[in-house]
Protein backbone atom coordinates (compact mmCIF):
# COMPACT_ATOMS: atom_id res chain seq x y z
CA UNK A 1 0.00 0.00 0.00
CA UNK A 2 1.79 2.97 -1.30
CA UNK A 3 2.23 5.89 1.15
CA UNK A 4 1.52 8.70 -1.77
CA UNK A 5 -2.08 6.39 -1.86
CA UNK A 6 -3.04 7.12 1.43
CA UNK A 7 -2.00 10.67 1.29
CA UNK A 8 -4.03 11.20 -1.94
CA UNK A 9 -7.29 8.92 -0.21
CA UNK A 10 -7.07 11.01 3.06
CA UNK A 11 -7.28 14.83 0.77
CA UNK A 12 -10.06 13.09 -1.15
CA UNK A 13 -11.89 11.75 1.60
CA UNK A 14 -11.31 15.07 3.81
CA UNK A 15 -12.61 17.45 0.53
CA UNK A 16 -15.49 15.39 0.34
CA UNK A 17 -16.38 15.85 3.74
CA UNK A 18 -15.75 19.41 3.54
CA UNK A 19 -18.13 19.85 1.13
CA UNK A 20 -21.20 18.77 3.31
CA UNK A 21 -21.08 22.25 4.48
CA UNK A 22 -22.90 23.37 1.55
CA UNK A 23 -24.77 20.03 0.20
CA UNK A 24 -26.49 20.47 3.47
CA UNK A 25 -27.86 23.50 3.17
CA UNK A 26 -29.00 22.86 -0.41
CA UNK A 27 -30.62 19.42 1.78
CA UNK A 28 -32.66 21.19 4.12
CA UNK A 29 -33.77 23.73 2.34
CA UNK A 30 -35.24 21.78 -0.07
CA UNK A 31 -37.13 20.12 2.99
CA UNK A 32 -34.26 16.86 2.74
CA UNK A 33 -35.74 15.91 -0.71
CA UNK A 34 -33.40 13.24 -2.11
CA UNK A 35 -31.90 14.44 -5.83
CA UNK A 36 -31.83 18.00 -5.13
CA UNK A 37 -28.58 18.40 -3.98
CA UNK A 38 -27.55 17.20 -7.54
CA UNK A 39 -30.09 19.29 -9.02
CA UNK A 40 -28.97 22.46 -7.99
CA UNK A 41 -24.90 21.47 -8.35
CA UNK A 42 -26.02 21.32 -12.08
CA UNK A 43 -27.76 24.51 -12.19
CA UNK A 44 -24.92 26.09 -10.48
CA UNK A 45 -22.51 24.84 -13.19
CA UNK A 46 -24.96 25.59 -15.92
CA UNK A 47 -26.06 29.03 -14.95
CA UNK A 48 -23.27 30.99 -13.52
CA UNK A 49 -20.28 31.92 -15.65
CA UNK A 50 -16.84 29.72 -16.35
CA UNK A 51 -18.59 26.67 -13.67
CA UNK A 52 -18.91 24.64 -16.84
CA UNK A 53 -15.29 25.21 -17.90
CA UNK A 54 -14.64 24.16 -13.83
CA UNK A 55 -16.46 21.17 -14.41
CA UNK A 56 -14.63 20.51 -17.55
CA UNK A 57 -11.48 20.67 -15.89
CA UNK A 58 -12.20 18.48 -12.87
CA UNK A 59 -13.10 15.82 -15.14
CA UNK A 60 -9.71 16.28 -16.88
CA UNK A 61 -8.19 16.10 -13.71
CA UNK A 62 -10.08 13.01 -12.68
CA UNK A 63 -8.74 11.33 -15.89
CA UNK A 64 -5.69 12.25 -15.75
CA UNK A 65 -5.34 10.99 -12.00
CA UNK A 66 -6.35 7.16 -13.42
CA UNK A 67 -2.07 7.52 -14.63
CA UNK A 68 -0.41 9.74 -11.45
CA UNK A 69 -1.44 10.67 -7.94
CA UNK A 70 -0.89 14.34 -8.32
CA UNK A 71 -3.82 15.66 -10.56
CA UNK A 72 -5.67 14.05 -7.59
CA UNK A 73 -4.26 16.48 -5.27
CA UNK A 74 -5.37 19.45 -7.39
CA UNK A 75 -8.66 17.89 -8.21
CA UNK A 76 -9.59 17.64 -3.92
CA UNK A 77 -8.64 21.28 -3.81
CA UNK A 78 -11.12 22.02 -7.44
CA UNK A 79 -13.86 20.50 -6.10
CA UNK A 80 -13.82 22.77 -2.45
CA UNK A 81 -14.38 25.87 -4.59
CA UNK A 82 -16.27 24.81 -6.75
CA UNK A 83 -18.80 25.04 -8.21
CA UNK A 84 -18.46 29.02 -7.79
CA UNK A 85 -20.90 31.40 -5.84
CA UNK A 86 -22.54 28.29 -3.86
CA UNK A 87 -20.31 29.47 -0.46
CA UNK A 88 -19.85 28.05 2.65
CA UNK A 89 -20.79 31.07 4.41
CA UNK A 90 -24.88 31.68 4.01
CA UNK A 91 -26.35 35.05 3.37
CA UNK A 92 -30.40 33.90 3.74
CA UNK A 93 -31.10 32.05 6.83
CA UNK A 94 -29.07 30.01 8.83
CA UNK A 95 -28.66 26.27 8.84
CA UNK A 96 -30.96 24.59 11.81
CA UNK A 97 -28.39 22.02 13.46
CA UNK A 98 -31.04 20.06 14.06
CA UNK A 99 -30.62 16.20 15.07
CA UNK A 100 -32.03 14.91 11.55
CA UNK A 101 -29.33 17.10 9.82
CA UNK A 102 -26.95 15.60 12.32
CA UNK A 103 -27.64 11.91 11.61
CA UNK A 104 -27.68 12.71 7.58
CA UNK A 105 -24.00 14.02 7.71
CA UNK A 106 -22.87 11.28 9.89
CA UNK A 107 -24.76 8.54 7.49
CA UNK A 108 -22.57 10.90 4.62
CA UNK A 109 -19.29 11.02 6.57
CA UNK A 110 -19.45 7.05 6.61
CA UNK A 111 -20.36 6.24 3.03
CA UNK A 112 -17.53 8.90 2.13
CA UNK A 113 -15.02 7.28 4.48
CA UNK A 114 -16.09 3.76 3.68
CA UNK A 115 -16.13 3.78 0.13
CA UNK A 116 -13.07 5.80 0.09
CA UNK A 117 -11.04 3.01 2.35
CA UNK A 118 -12.31 0.13 0.30
CA UNK A 119 -10.83 1.63 -2.63
CA UNK A 120 -6.68 1.33 -0.63
CA UNK A 121 -8.14 -2.21 0.68
CA UNK A 122 -9.25 -4.16 -2.19
CA UNK A 123 -6.52 -2.93 -4.75
CA UNK A 124 -8.24 0.20 -6.58
CA UNK A 125 -5.31 3.04 -5.19
CA UNK A 126 -7.44 6.04 -4.57
CA UNK A 127 -9.89 5.67 -7.55
CA UNK A 128 -13.06 4.92 -5.70
CA UNK A 129 -12.30 7.78 -3.31
CA UNK A 130 -11.59 10.36 -6.87
CA UNK A 131 -15.13 9.52 -7.63
CA UNK A 132 -16.50 9.67 -4.69
CA UNK A 133 -14.81 13.16 -4.73
CA UNK A 134 -15.65 14.31 -8.21
CA UNK A 135 -18.96 13.14 -7.18
CA UNK A 136 -19.50 13.71 -3.66
CA UNK A 137 -23.18 16.12 -4.44
CA UNK A 138 -24.48 12.87 -5.58
CA UNK A 139 -22.90 10.83 -2.74
CA UNK A 140 -25.01 12.89 -0.61
CA UNK A 141 -28.15 12.48 -2.18
CA UNK A 142 -27.59 8.84 -1.94
CA UNK A 143 -27.54 9.60 2.03
CA UNK A 144 -30.57 11.12 1.59
CA UNK A 145 -32.45 8.41 0.32
CA UNK A 146 -30.54 6.10 2.89
CA UNK A 147 -31.93 7.91 5.91
CA UNK A 148 -35.48 8.52 4.42
CA UNK A 149 -37.55 6.14 5.96
CA UNK A 150 -35.47 5.96 9.31
CA UNK A 151 -36.34 9.53 9.89
CA UNK A 152 -40.28 9.01 8.73
CA UNK A 153 -40.66 6.25 11.58
CA UNK A 154 -38.40 8.12 14.31
CA UNK A 155 -40.63 11.04 13.86
CA UNK A 156 -43.64 9.21 14.12
CA UNK A 157 -43.79 9.98 17.84
CA UNK A 158 -44.31 13.51 17.30
CA UNK A 159 -47.07 12.89 14.90
CA UNK A 160 -49.34 9.86 17.85
CA UNK A 161 -48.49 12.64 20.32
CA UNK A 162 -50.22 15.52 17.94
CA UNK A 163 -52.91 13.49 17.16
CA UNK A 164 -53.46 12.58 20.43
CA UNK A 165 -53.73 16.03 21.37
CA UNK A 166 -56.32 16.51 18.72
CA UNK A 167 -58.10 14.35 19.46
CA UNK A 168 -59.11 15.75 22.75
CA UNK A 169 -59.74 19.01 21.11
CA UNK A 170 -62.91 20.38 21.49
CA UNK A 171 -63.20 22.83 18.87
CA UNK A 172 -63.73 23.02 15.70
CA UNK A 173 -60.48 22.05 13.03
CA UNK A 174 -60.14 24.29 10.37
CA UNK A 175 -57.31 23.43 7.34
CA UNK A 176 -56.00 25.65 4.99
CA UNK A 177 -54.17 24.79 1.71
CA UNK A 178 -53.36 26.44 -1.80
CA UNK A 179 -51.45 27.43 -3.95
CA UNK A 180 -51.20 31.17 -2.89
CA UNK A 181 -52.63 33.00 0.22
CA UNK A 182 -52.71 30.33 2.53
CA UNK A 183 -50.87 32.34 5.26
CA UNK A 184 -52.47 35.35 4.63
CA UNK A 185 -55.96 33.46 5.30
CA UNK A 186 -54.80 31.59 8.18
CA UNK A 187 -53.41 34.83 9.56
CA UNK A 188 -56.96 36.82 8.46
CA UNK A 189 -59.11 34.29 9.94
CA UNK A 190 -57.20 34.13 13.03
CA UNK A 191 -57.75 38.01 13.56
CA UNK A 192 -61.48 37.74 13.18
CA UNK A 193 -62.00 34.50 15.23
CA UNK A 194 -60.02 36.20 18.05
CA UNK A 195 -62.04 38.92 18.52
CA UNK A 196 -64.30 36.83 20.79
CA UNK A 197 -62.28 33.09 20.42
CA UNK A 198 -58.95 31.87 21.85
CA UNK A 199 -57.29 30.68 18.81
CA UNK A 200 -54.35 27.95 17.85
CA UNK A 201 -52.67 28.86 14.70
CA UNK A 202 -49.79 26.86 13.33
CA UNK A 203 -46.93 29.48 12.61
CA UNK A 204 -45.80 30.78 9.45
CA UNK A 205 -44.22 27.87 7.73
CA UNK A 206 -44.77 24.93 9.76
CA UNK A 207 -47.18 23.65 7.22
CA UNK A 208 -45.84 20.30 6.72
CA UNK A 209 -46.05 16.78 8.31
CA UNK A 210 -43.40 17.24 11.49
CA UNK A 211 -44.03 21.34 11.29
CA UNK A 212 -47.53 20.98 12.67
CA UNK A 213 -46.32 18.10 15.17
CA UNK A 214 -44.48 20.99 16.47
CA UNK A 215 -46.70 23.68 16.53
CA UNK A 216 -49.51 21.33 18.45
CA UNK A 217 -47.74 19.71 20.37
CA UNK A 218 -45.85 22.72 21.79
CA UNK A 219 -48.89 25.24 21.66
CA UNK A 220 -52.31 23.79 21.31
CA UNK A 221 -53.76 25.48 24.88
CA UNK A 222 -56.58 22.98 26.61
CA UNK A 223 -58.75 26.28 26.48
CA UNK A 224 -58.32 27.26 22.60
CA UNK A 225 -61.57 27.23 21.20
CA UNK A 226 -60.48 26.69 17.29
CA UNK A 227 -57.30 25.40 15.38
CA UNK A 228 -56.57 26.80 12.52
CA UNK A 229 -53.74 24.71 10.47
CA UNK A 230 -51.91 25.77 7.17
CA UNK A 231 -51.19 22.84 4.90
CA UNK A 232 -47.99 22.65 2.50
CA UNK A 233 -47.40 19.89 0.10
CA UNK A 234 -44.65 18.93 -2.47
CA UNK A 235 -46.40 15.86 -3.99
CA UNK A 236 -49.45 13.50 -4.01
CA UNK A 237 -50.20 11.64 -0.69
CA UNK A 238 -48.94 14.40 1.57
CA UNK A 239 -51.66 16.55 2.87
CA UNK A 240 -53.68 12.98 3.00
CA UNK A 241 -51.53 11.78 5.48
CA UNK A 242 -51.58 15.02 7.41
CA UNK A 243 -55.57 14.85 7.41
CA UNK A 244 -55.54 11.35 8.25
CA UNK A 245 -54.69 12.32 11.69
CA UNK A 246 -55.26 15.80 12.18
CA UNK A 247 -59.28 15.12 11.41
CA UNK A 248 -59.82 19.11 9.93
CA UNK A 249 -63.97 19.76 10.20
CA UNK A 250 -63.54 22.40 7.66
CA UNK A 251 -61.26 22.53 4.69
CA UNK A 252 -60.26 25.95 2.87
CA UNK A 253 -58.58 25.80 -0.59
CA UNK A 254 -57.60 29.31 -1.37
CA UNK A 255 -56.41 28.90 -5.17
CA UNK A 256 -54.61 26.72 -7.88
CA UNK A 257 -51.98 28.61 -9.92
CA UNK A 258 -48.50 27.29 -11.28
CA UNK A 259 -46.63 27.24 -8.15
CA UNK A 260 -43.96 24.03 -7.63
CA UNK A 261 -44.49 23.14 -11.53
CA UNK A 262 -40.75 22.20 -11.22
CA UNK A 263 -42.20 18.83 -8.59
CA UNK A 264 -46.07 18.62 -9.70
CA UNK A 265 -45.24 18.80 -13.22
CA UNK A 266 -49.04 20.52 -13.95
CA UNK A 267 -52.26 22.56 -13.07
CA UNK A 268 -54.21 19.12 -12.45
CA UNK A 269 -51.49 17.11 -10.40
CA UNK A 270 -51.66 20.38 -8.26
CA UNK A 271 -55.51 20.60 -7.85
CA UNK A 272 -55.38 16.32 -7.29
CA UNK A 273 -52.42 17.13 -4.47
CA UNK A 274 -54.42 19.92 -2.92
CA UNK A 275 -58.31 18.66 -3.33
CA UNK A 276 -56.34 15.44 -1.09
CA UNK A 277 -57.77 18.45 1.79
CA UNK A 278 -61.34 18.21 1.54
CA UNK A 279 -61.31 13.89 1.89
CA UNK A 280 -62.19 14.00 5.67
CA UNK A 281 -64.19 17.50 6.43
CA UNK A 282 -67.94 18.23 6.20
CA UNK A 283 -67.62 21.50 4.53
CA UNK A 284 -65.32 22.98 1.71
CA UNK A 285 -64.16 26.50 1.58
CA UNK A 286 -63.37 27.99 -2.12
CA UNK A 287 -62.16 30.50 -4.06
CA UNK A 288 -65.09 30.87 -6.30
CA UNK A 289 -63.33 33.01 -9.19
CA UNK A 290 -60.64 29.87 -10.12
CA UNK A 291 -61.87 28.01 -12.64
CA UNK A 292 -60.30 24.58 -11.76
CA UNK A 293 -61.71 24.93 -8.25
CA UNK A 294 -65.37 25.31 -9.60
CA UNK A 295 -65.24 22.51 -11.85
CA UNK A 296 -63.72 20.15 -9.02
CA UNK A 297 -66.14 21.51 -6.45
CA UNK A 298 -69.15 19.46 -8.62
CA UNK A 299 -67.55 16.33 -7.34
CA UNK A 300 -67.78 17.03 -4.01
CA UNK A 301 -71.51 18.48 -3.72
CA UNK A 302 -73.08 15.57 -3.26
CA UNK A 303 -71.58 14.79 0.03
CA UNK A 304 -70.46 18.07 1.62
CA UNK A 305 -71.24 21.52 1.82
CA UNK A 306 -69.28 23.22 -0.32
CA UNK A 307 -69.35 27.14 -0.05
CA UNK A 308 -68.11 29.58 -3.02
CA UNK A 309 -66.32 32.62 -1.59
CA UNK A 310 -65.36 35.53 -4.15
CA UNK A 311 -64.22 39.13 -4.84
CA UNK A 312 -65.61 39.42 -8.61
CA UNK A 313 -68.89 37.31 -8.59
CA UNK A 314 -72.00 39.21 -6.45
CA UNK A 315 -74.16 35.81 -6.16
CA UNK A 316 -71.41 33.69 -4.64
CA UNK A 317 -72.67 32.31 -1.67
CA UNK A 318 -69.84 34.79 -0.13
CA UNK A 319 -68.87 38.26 -1.92
CA UNK A 320 -66.25 40.55 -0.32
CA UNK A 321 -66.16 44.33 -2.56
CA UNK A 322 -63.26 46.70 -2.19
CA UNK A 323 -64.02 50.06 -2.41
CA UNK A 324 -62.62 53.20 -0.87
CA UNK A 325 -59.83 50.64 1.26
CA UNK A 326 -62.94 49.08 2.76
CA UNK A 327 -64.00 45.72 2.38
CA UNK A 328 -68.06 45.30 1.72
CA UNK A 329 -68.60 41.48 3.06
CA UNK A 330 -72.27 40.07 1.38
CA UNK A 331 -73.69 36.34 2.38
CA UNK A 332 -76.47 35.13 0.01
CA UNK A 333 -76.18 38.43 -1.46
CA UNK A 334 -77.28 39.82 1.65
CA UNK A 335 -74.91 43.23 2.84
CA UNK A 336 -73.27 41.69 6.32
CA UNK A 337 -71.04 44.87 7.00
CA UNK A 338 -67.56 46.10 6.16
CA UNK A 339 -64.04 45.80 7.38
CA UNK A 340 -60.86 48.14 6.76
CA UNK A 341 -57.63 46.72 5.53
CA UNK A 342 -55.62 46.71 2.39
CA UNK A 343 -56.88 45.48 -1.03
CA UNK A 344 -54.76 42.30 -0.97
CA UNK A 345 -56.59 40.60 1.54
CA UNK A 346 -59.52 40.93 -0.30
CA UNK A 347 -59.93 37.19 -1.03
CA UNK A 348 -58.65 35.92 2.48
CA UNK A 349 -61.55 38.10 4.31
CA UNK A 350 -63.77 36.44 1.76
CA UNK A 351 -62.27 32.74 2.28
CA UNK A 352 -62.86 33.69 6.44
CA UNK A 353 -66.28 35.16 6.37
CA UNK A 354 -66.91 31.17 4.68
CA UNK A 355 -65.60 29.32 7.06
CA UNK A 356 -67.63 31.65 9.59
CA UNK A 357 -70.68 30.14 7.27
CA UNK A 358 -69.50 27.13 7.48
CA UNK A 359 -69.92 27.11 11.10
CA UNK A 360 -73.05 29.14 11.93
CA UNK A 361 -71.44 31.75 13.43
CA UNK A 362 -72.74 35.53 13.77
CA UNK A 363 -70.29 37.20 11.03
CA UNK A 364 -71.55 40.79 11.72
CA UNK A 365 -70.64 40.24 15.66
CA UNK A 366 -67.33 39.42 15.15
CA UNK A 367 -66.49 42.13 12.29
CA UNK A 368 -68.31 45.20 13.66
CA UNK A 369 -65.30 45.98 16.44
CA UNK A 370 -62.56 45.63 14.29
CA UNK A 371 -60.78 48.81 13.06
CA UNK A 372 -58.35 47.11 10.67
CA UNK A 373 -56.99 44.07 9.51
CA UNK A 374 -53.54 43.29 8.95
CA UNK A 375 -51.75 41.93 6.67
CA UNK A 376 -48.88 39.31 6.90
CA UNK A 377 -45.24 40.29 6.90
CA UNK A 378 -43.54 40.58 3.34
CA UNK A 379 -46.94 40.07 1.12
CA UNK A 380 -47.00 43.59 -0.42
CA UNK A 381 -46.44 45.71 2.16
CA UNK A 382 -45.76 49.34 1.72
CA UNK A 383 -42.50 50.58 4.09
CA UNK A 384 -40.54 53.82 4.33
CA UNK A 385 -36.88 53.23 3.53
CA UNK A 386 -34.03 54.96 5.18
CA UNK A 387 -33.30 57.89 2.23
CA UNK A 388 -37.68 58.25 2.17
CA UNK A 389 -38.13 56.37 -0.77
CA UNK A 390 -41.12 53.81 -0.41
CA UNK A 391 -41.24 50.24 -0.76
CA UNK A 392 -43.15 47.66 -1.46
CA UNK A 393 -41.98 44.51 -0.06
CA UNK A 394 -43.01 41.28 -1.77
CA UNK A 395 -40.15 39.15 -1.25
CA UNK A 396 -41.86 36.46 1.17
CA UNK A 397 -42.45 33.38 -1.87
CA UNK A 398 -43.37 35.49 -4.90
CA UNK A 399 -45.66 33.84 -8.06
CA UNK A 400 -47.46 34.43 -11.08
CA UNK A 401 -50.26 35.34 -9.12
CA UNK A 402 -48.53 37.96 -6.58
CA UNK A 403 -46.30 39.12 -8.98
CA UNK A 404 -49.87 40.85 -10.95
CA UNK A 405 -50.71 41.93 -7.32
CA UNK A 406 -47.61 43.45 -6.51
CA UNK A 407 -47.44 45.29 -10.43
CA UNK A 408 -50.93 46.67 -9.48
CA UNK A 409 -49.85 47.97 -6.21
CA UNK A 410 -46.87 49.97 -7.79
CA UNK A 411 -48.97 51.01 -10.47
CA UNK A 412 -50.90 52.48 -8.45
CA UNK A 413 -48.55 54.80 -5.98
CA UNK A 414 -48.86 58.36 -7.96
CA UNK A 415 -45.33 59.46 -7.85
CA UNK A 416 -43.15 62.36 -10.15
CA UNK A 417 -40.00 60.06 -9.03
CA UNK A 418 -38.41 56.92 -10.53
CA UNK A 419 -39.81 53.11 -9.73
CA UNK A 420 -37.86 50.96 -9.62
CA UNK A 421 -38.14 46.63 -9.28
CA UNK A 422 -35.56 44.13 -8.00
CA UNK A 423 -36.41 40.84 -8.57
CA UNK A 424 -34.55 37.35 -8.69
CA UNK A 425 -37.80 36.48 -10.62
CA UNK A 426 -39.69 33.48 -9.58
CA UNK A 427 -38.53 29.94 -9.23
CA UNK A 428 -40.31 26.18 -9.17
CA UNK A 429 -41.76 26.64 -12.41
CA UNK A 430 -40.52 23.46 -14.42
CA UNK A 431 -40.33 23.65 -17.66
CA UNK A 432 -42.68 27.22 -17.99
CA UNK A 433 -39.98 28.79 -15.86
CA UNK A 434 -38.31 30.97 -18.95
CA UNK A 435 -41.88 31.76 -19.96
CA UNK A 436 -43.27 33.15 -16.71
CA UNK A 437 -40.57 34.93 -15.94
CA UNK A 438 -40.64 36.86 -18.96
CA UNK A 439 -44.02 37.42 -19.28
CA UNK A 440 -43.52 38.86 -15.70
CA UNK A 441 -40.87 41.17 -16.60
CA UNK A 442 -42.58 42.26 -19.94
CA UNK A 443 -45.56 43.25 -17.75
CA UNK A 444 -43.20 45.21 -15.33
CA UNK A 445 -41.79 47.33 -18.12
CA UNK A 446 -44.79 49.28 -18.30
CA UNK A 447 -44.82 50.38 -14.85
CA UNK A 448 -41.17 50.79 -13.93
CA UNK A 449 -38.20 53.08 -14.85
CA UNK A 450 -35.05 50.51 -13.87
CA UNK A 451 -34.96 47.07 -13.17
CA UNK A 452 -32.35 45.46 -11.11
CA UNK A 453 -32.15 41.41 -11.63
CA UNK A 454 -30.49 39.48 -8.60
CA UNK A 455 -28.92 36.42 -9.34
CA UNK A 456 -28.03 34.01 -12.20
CA UNK A 457 -31.20 31.69 -11.72
CA UNK A 458 -33.58 34.13 -14.56
CA UNK A 459 -31.19 36.60 -15.42
CA UNK A 460 -31.94 34.77 -19.29
CA UNK A 461 -35.63 36.17 -19.47
CA UNK A 462 -35.85 38.99 -17.32
CA UNK A 463 -33.14 40.39 -19.16
CA UNK A 464 -34.36 39.64 -22.22
CA UNK A 465 -37.92 41.10 -21.75
CA UNK A 466 -36.55 44.40 -20.07
CA UNK A 467 -34.24 45.03 -23.03
CA UNK A 468 -37.22 44.35 -25.41
CA UNK A 469 -39.15 46.94 -23.83
CA UNK A 470 -35.79 49.33 -23.46
CA UNK A 471 -35.84 49.41 -19.94
CA UNK A 472 -32.56 50.19 -18.09
CA UNK A 473 -31.41 47.15 -16.00
CA UNK A 474 -28.69 46.04 -14.39
CA UNK A 475 -27.18 42.83 -13.07
CA UNK A 476 -26.23 42.23 -9.38
CA UNK A 477 -24.78 38.70 -7.97
CA UNK A 478 -27.17 39.39 -4.63
CA UNK A 479 -29.51 41.27 -3.15
CA UNK A 480 -27.17 43.43 -1.18
CA UNK A 481 -24.98 44.64 -3.88
CA UNK A 482 -28.62 45.92 -5.42
CA UNK A 483 -29.71 47.46 -2.35
CA UNK A 484 -26.14 48.98 -1.82
CA UNK A 485 -26.60 50.34 -5.71
CA UNK A 486 -29.91 51.28 -4.96
CA UNK A 487 -28.98 53.38 -1.96
CA UNK A 488 -26.22 55.34 -4.03
CA UNK A 489 -29.21 56.50 -6.41
CA UNK A 490 -32.62 56.76 -4.81
CA UNK A 491 -34.63 59.39 -3.99
CA UNK A 492 -37.13 60.44 -1.47
CA UNK A 493 -39.98 60.53 -3.94
CA UNK A 494 -38.79 57.57 -5.87
CA UNK A 495 -40.57 54.04 -5.18
CA UNK A 496 -38.91 50.49 -4.89
CA UNK A 497 -40.49 47.07 -5.36
CA UNK A 498 -39.02 44.29 -3.85
CA UNK A 499 -40.27 41.27 -5.46
CA UNK A 500 -39.21 37.66 -4.15
CA UNK A 501 -35.83 36.93 -2.31
CA UNK A 502 -34.49 33.73 -3.08
CA UNK A 503 -32.49 31.51 -0.03
CA UNK A 504 -28.62 31.87 -1.48
CA UNK A 505 -28.38 28.33 -2.49
CA UNK A 506 -30.58 29.33 -5.45
CA UNK A 507 -27.60 30.61 -8.40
Amino acid sequence: MSFIYIVVVSLLTLSSCINSIRWERIAQREHYISGYVTKFYFRWVRLVPFNNIYFFIAFVLAFFSLWSPYPAIILSIVTIITPTGLGYKYRTSKVQTTERLMRLNVTYYLLVVVISSLSLFIGYGYFLALFVNLFSFYVYDQALRLTKSFEKNSSQKYIDSAEKELKTFKGPIIAITGSYSKTTTKNVLSQILSQHNKTFVTPESFNNRLGIAKAVNENLKKDDEFAIIEMGTYGFGEIREMCSWVRPHISVITGIAPVHLERMKTLENILDAKSEIVDLTGSVIINGDDSLLLSQARLWTAQKMVIDCSTTYERAAVYVDYKNEKHQIFIGGEYIGEVSGPKILQLSISLSVGVMVALEMDVKSYIQNINTLEKTDHRQTILKGNMGQTIIDNSFNSNPISCIASLDTLQNIETDGMKYLITPGMVELGSEQFIYNYEFAYNASEVIDEALIVGFTNKGPLMLAFEDNDIPVKYFKNRDLAVSYLNSVVNDNDVVLFENDLPDHHP
